[in-house]
């Protein structure tokens, strides 16, 4: 798969109904509004109260102790139960503002906001990027680290099975 060839897309996640980039740039945009996200939001203390007024909103996160995380990831969501799981070690490089943790954490915030639910989707056309569960979640993440002006990291590993 490369870009310039989307008719072989190879999808990353579940295939969901299509959105445009600035479509995704506006809920990005509402997103930091509504919860009031600031670049400070991810300094210290401040990760904490930001992930409470998450909570107030219905999006849970869940941390779990190191020892018993058996995901593959470093973290990851049930979007119909808005809720986010992490290991301790992440929760803690979030609220140390760590731009990896920062990046998972929104990707993570992406899937609930955009309303992702894991479908069958029959369709005679070839999937295309802007239906790809993982790439609109990515998108909202370096959407709202643009808007923010936080500090980049390279992009989510992703793992092959």
């Amino acid at each position: 798969m490369t870009p310039e060839d989307p008719q072989n897309y190879c999808m990353r996640g579940h295939r969901v109904h299509a959105l445009a980039p600035n479509e995704i740039k506006e809920v990005a945009q509402r997103v930091c509004e509504i919860m009031k996200i600031k670049k400070t939001s991810f300094k210290g203390k401040r990760s904490e109260q930001l992930i409470s007024r998450f909570e107030q909103y219905g999006i849970h996160v869940d941390v779990i102790a190191d020892e018993e995380w058996i995901d593959a990831t470093r973290a990851t969501v049930d979007p119909q139960k808005a809720m986010i799981y992490v290991p301790e070690k992440f929760y803690s490089d979030l609220c140390r503002g760590r731009a990896e943790a920062i990046r998972i954490f929104l990707h993570e915030i992406g899937h609930i906001v955009l309303g992702h639910r894991p479908l069958l989707h029959f369709a005679v056309e070839n999937p295309r990027e802007a239906e790809d569960s993982e790439w609109q979640a990515d998108y909202l993440a370096d959407s709202i680290i643009d808007l923010l002006g936080l500090p980049k990291f390279d992009k989510q590993m992703e793992l092959k099975f």
